[in-house]
């Protein structure tokens, strides 16, 4: 399906592309023109642009406001961009989107609030709202590190904010935080026995605090968070919608998803598949599938395979909308590792090898691209151990492959992983925890984490994403420290010499990351033949002082050629807006902006 794609896609470069002073044929006449822009086109034959025109959603001309102007019919929409920045539309090369969107409505989110105090408040709020038997959560998008205190709730705090409604506080995969109301809800007490690799902070009297840490496995932490109140079918769908219309306001035009624990195909994909179905999902989604049952990830994918293809497509109406494009990130629990940098890091099992080995043998005997999870540069030598020999037994021969985190990975695996032909998937979450890595391993490792430059000079396929939703899904803290090298709480990582330029960045985060789902020949330039996803923007992200980068949203979202989002004097080309939020209490209702910077 693709390979035909690009060749209409040629076709259409060939025949309809511009030439200045010709009048176009009625046939090229474009159905939309933006022109008074500054467009990054990222296509370097043409680096920069006036305008651009689009018919059947796709770039049919590049290039000044009189060139596109002149694909102009009485039926073409014309949009003044008012001299804004336009850029190819952004792609979140690893989220957990579809996972995230069914509870999107149910969580409370801190992204943004610069105080615990605030932070508090906002439960305080929610706890008032929350009905009996519901939660109060916060499980992704915050830092410590952001706060002016530079902590985490206590459980007394969170317990005197919210001493009826029970209240669950993720950090990433480090720290979780209940209230009292929290511990009684899932019978956590004197006698409970924490899973290796988890601890529970107690008291004087042996009554766990609410304080349960990662040490350093999160394993707890999905169970736990599974025993909370699940959302109505209605409510998922609700929530799903939400979440995405959410990223189409950063100017997010694609992600792919990385599944997740405890999130099984095709059961588990009922909000997302219905809304697909349905043509309602605003944004083109890839996904990969994750290994669901501990030692039988074999059988999973064997299975998986038996009824889907590569490339599939539940919404064949529209290029490029749903497809599925392999396996990972998890495709073995015993290869996998944890970014939680506020304990040792955590050693594979000796026998990783072993089972790993006819599951990397299987995907490359299918041809099933896959990606593995993977932080530290131990546990990539390993991985690559075994790729190595599946590749001299079957030889990958051009199969897409990738590591996804890869933060701490080293200039010699890096040459090992360019042998074989993989890419980097990188996200923001240094951003996040870069501060809890520097107090563990020293200001010299995080100048260095992830090596950036080392990875562009290789000329490696890289990516750039969130995790989100466990992290933030705002696109731009990330692009913010690739450019300038800082972390949430303001403190300097990264050295000079390994930041990134703002076009270098921006490409991690458009065509750099169609790499991750076979698309960079369709997405991620402004270019005649590409798909017509663009973003005009509130700033100018390539002039503004770097600290103002995560301010940035997009003023217009268009995907394929249809505008999935707009604010202010564009907001009435937007013709599909996400419905009322459900439930009603849900803080999505009462805080839409999330007090994300610049919303």
């Amino acid at each position: 399906m693709k390979a035909s794609l690009r060749f209409v896609a040629l076709c259409l470069l060939v025949s309809i592309h511009p030439v200045a002073g010709a009048a176009p044929s009625r046939e090229a006449t474009a159905d939309m023109i933006v022109h008074n822009a500054r467009v990054t086109t990222l296509d370097e034959r043409q680096p920069n642009a006036q305008a651009v025109a689009i018919r059947d959603g796709r770039f049919t001309g590049v290039g000044s406001d009189e060139d596109m102007l002149r694909f102009k019919s009485a039926t073409t929409r014309v949009i003044d961009a008012g001299g804004r920045r336009l850029i190819p539309g952004l792609n979140d090369s690893h989220s957990h989107y579809l996972r995230g969107g069914p509870s999107f409505n149910l969580e409370l989110r801190w992204d943004g609030v610069d105080s615990l105090a605030k932070a508090l408040a906002l439960v305080r709020e929610q706890a008032r709202r929350t009905p009996k038997g519901q939660w109060v959560r916060v499980v992704g998008g915050f830092t410590p590190w952001q706060f002016a205190e530079r902590r985490l709730p206590t459980p007394a705090e969170l317990t005197e904010a919210s001493p009826d409604r029970p209240v669950f506080v993720q950090y990433f995969y480090s720290v979780i935080v209940l209230n009292r109301a929290g511990l009684d809800a899932l019978k956590i007490g004197a006698d409970f026995v924490a899973p290796d690799g988890a601890t529970l902070e107690r008291d004087g009297a042996g009554k766990p605090t609410g304080n349960i840490y990662a040490s350093p496995r999160p394993d707890l932490f999905y169970q736990l968070l599974a025993m909370l109140p699940k959302p109505s079918a209605e409510e998922a769908r609700n929530g799903t919608l939400q979440l995405f219309h959410t990223l189409a306001r950063y100017g997010l035009t694609s992600v792919i998803d990385a599944g997740g624990g405890g999130f099984a195909y095709p059961e588990d994909y009922g909000a997302s598949t219905a809304l697909v179905d349905q043509g309602r999902l605003p944004l083109r989604v890839s996904f990969y599938l994750f290994a669901q049952h501990p030692g039988k990830e074999l059988e999973d994918y064997a299975n998986w395979m038996k009824s889907n293809r590569i490339g599939q497509n539940r919404d064949e109406h529209r290029d490029h909308g749903f497809e599925l494009e392999g396996a990972g990130e998890w495709v073995l629990a015993k290869a996998g590792d944890f970014e939680n940098f506020r304990s040792d890091r955590p050693t594979q099992a000796a026998s990783m090898e072993t089972d790993l080995k006819p599951v990397i043998l299987l995907f490359v005997k299918k041809r099933w691209p896959f990606r593995i999870h993977a932080t530290y540069d131990e546990s990539i030598v390993r991985i690559l151990d075994v790729i190595e020999t599946v590749n001299a037994e079957v030889p990958l021969d051009g199969l897409r492959w990738a590591i996804d985190h890869a933060e701490t990975v080293q200039p010699a695996t890096l040459d090992r992983i360019k042998a074989l032909g993989g890419g980097i998937a990188l996200q923001d979450r240094m951003y996040f925890l870069g501060d809890d890595f520097v107090e563990r391993y020293g200001e010299a490792a995080g100048a260095r984490t992830p090596p950036l430059r080392a990875l562009l000079d290789r000329g490696l396929p890289v990516g750039m994403g969130t995790d989100a939703t466990r992290s933030s899904f705002n696109p731009w803290l990330g692009l913010h420290f690739l450019v300038s090298g800082r972390v949430a709480s303001g403190r300097q990582v990264l050295a000079p010499e390994n930041r990134l330029s703002r076009e270098e960045a921006l490409r991690l985060y458009t065509v750099g990351s169609a790499w991750f789902s076979q698309e960079e020949q369709e997405k991620g330039r402004i270019a005649p033949g590409q798909l017509a996803d663009f973003a005009l923007l509130t700033d100018d992200y390539m002039s503004v002082p770097a600290e103002r980068i995560p301010a940035i949203a997009s003023a217009l979202t268009v995907v394929g050629g249809r505008p999935v989002h707009g604010r202010d004097r564009f907001a009435t080309l937007v013709t599909r807006r996400a419905p009322a939020v459900r439930p009603s209490w849900s803080p999505v209702a009462y805080l839409p902006a999330f007090h994300a910077p610049g919303n």
